[in-house]
Order: C-alpha cells, then sequence, then structure tokens
C-alpha cells in the first residue's frame, strides 16, 4: 500500500463513504455503537480522524472500508440493517431508506477495499491475471 496522504478530496468515493456515515448517529451514541472497550465507534474514529485531519494514509482508508464491511455492510452480524435503519438521520424509520445504504456503504466501502488492498492481496503476482496466463 501506497504511504502518501489520502483526504476526502483526493478520493470521492472515501469522501461519499464519509458522508454515508455522517447521516449516522455520531460516534457518542452509544446505543448503535457500543460503548467503552466494544464500542465500535472507537474503531471507525481511529481510522477517520487520521483521513479528517489531512493525516490519513491508504491503511486508514482500506481499515475504514474494512470496518464498514464488518460491521455495517450488507449482510453482517454486527449492527443490522433494522437498526441502522433507526438510527439515519432524518429518514424517520423508511426501510428502504435503510437498505438503500446498506447497499451504497458496502458497494463504496468494496471499491475502497479492492483499491487500496489488492495489490497486496495479488501477492507475489505482479501483473494482474498472470495465474491465467499460465493455465492449461
Amino acid at each position: 500500500m501506497t504511504a502518501e496522504i489520502i483526504t476526502p478530496a483526493d478520493d470521492p468515493d472515501l469522501a461519499h463513504l464519509i458522508d454515508l456515515l455522517d447521516m449516522l448517529r455520531g460516534p457518542d451514541t452509544a446505543p448503535f455503537w457500543g460503548e467503552g472497550n466494544h464500542s465500535i465507534g472507537k474503531k471507525f474514529a481511529s481510522r477517520l480522524r487520521p483521513i479528517l485531519t489531512g493525516q490519513g494514509r491508504a491503511h486508514d482508508v482500506d481499515y475504514l472500508a474494512v470496518y464498514v464491511l464488518k460491521y455495517l455492510g450488507k449482510g453482517n452480524t454486527h449492527v443490522p440493517e433494522q437498526q441502522i435503519t433507526k438510527w439515519l438521520r432524518g429518514v424517520n424509520g423508511l426501510p428502504a431508506a435503510g437498505h438503500a445504504w446498506v447497499d451504497d456503504a458496502t458497494r463504496t466501502a468494496w471499491t475502497l477495499v479492492t483499491r487500496y488492498s489488492l495489490p497486496s492481496w495479488r501477492g507475489y503476482r505482479g501483473t494482474p491475471g498472470q495465474d491465467w496466463l499460465t493455465f492449461s
């Protein structure tokens, strides 16, 4: 992963994911984010803070996106879609809005994960698709 600074102004998908997170209640909303050492909000804050203060790097963006997939993404077991729907600002518990939020957040987070993690996942292979070229 790259060592250069990444800001929301540099990556529109990152900016969009932050906008989506801003639609949820703030990190001090314990019924949503949890409390103490088990607070999901603390995990998010540990990656959002450097990004929002202009010190974020690819690993911060990657971890943030992975946290969205793990804790808020489609099919997660931590914060169900109904709870996301309940805590979305301004939608008054409208199920379609919660469903759309989860779909959008999952898609955006996956885009960021593949953008910033794929080179390390590919490992030693320098050429994308290399294994397919030698398969017979």
